[in-house]
C-alpha cells in the first residue's frame, strides 16, 4: 500500500507514533499536507513505507509466536445449590421433614414446600411425596418406581 492512498486520520496517527506528540487528522488542512509531514519524518528519521505503515497501525509486527502450553480441562466440581441439597436429602429411602430440609437449606418453610410444587414437581418433573412417618410428622420423599 502508498503511503498517497492512506486516510488523514491513518496519516496523522503515523505521525502521532513516530512523533510522540498528539496528531489529529484535524491538525492538516489538506491532506497534501500531512502526506509532505510522513515523507518529512521518513528522511529525518530513516524509515521504511513498511515502518511507516506500522505506526499508522495498518500492519502487525511480526514477532516470533512463543509456544504456549494447551491447557488441560479438569473437571470442575460439582455445584452444591440449595435445590441439589432438597433433592439429595428427599431421595433417601426415609425422606426428610420440612424441619430437616429448613434447617439444611435455611430457607423458610413455606419456602421449601413452593421449591418443592413448583422446582421439584412441576418444573423437573420429580414424582414427589408427602406421607406421615411413624412419629406422625410429615415427611416428603422422591417416590422412583422400581
Amino acid at each position: 500500500m502508498e503511503i498517497k492512498k492512506l486516510k488523514v486520520s491513518q496519516l496523522a496517527r503515523a505521525i502521532e507514533t513516530i512523533t510522540a506528540t498528539p496528531t489529529t487528522a484535524k491538525s492538516f488542512n489538506y491532506k497534501s499536507k500531512a502526506i509532505d509531514r510522513v515523507m518529512e519524518l521518513m528522511k529525518e528519521h530513516k524509515l521504511t513505507q513498511d515502518e511507516i505503515l506500522q505506526a499508522a497501525g495498518l500492519t502487525m509486527i511480526e514477532a516470533p509466536k512463543p509456544v504456549v502450553p494447551q491447557k488441560v480441562k479438569t473437571a470442575q466440581p460439582k455445584r452444591i445449590t440449595k435445590q441439589s441439597i432438597l433433592i439429595e436429602m428427599l431421595q433417601t429411602g426415609s425422606g426428610a421433614s420440612i424441619e430437616e430440609l429448613t434447617e439444611a437449606t435455611g430457607w423458610q418453610p413455606h419456602t421449601v414446600r413452593g421449591a418443592i410444587s413448583n422446582v421439584l414437581r412441576k418444573k423437573l418433573g420429580l414424582n414427589v411425596v408427602n406421607e406421615q412417618s411413624f412419629s406422625g410428622k410429615q415427611v416428603y420423599r422422591i417416590h422412583t418406581e422400581a
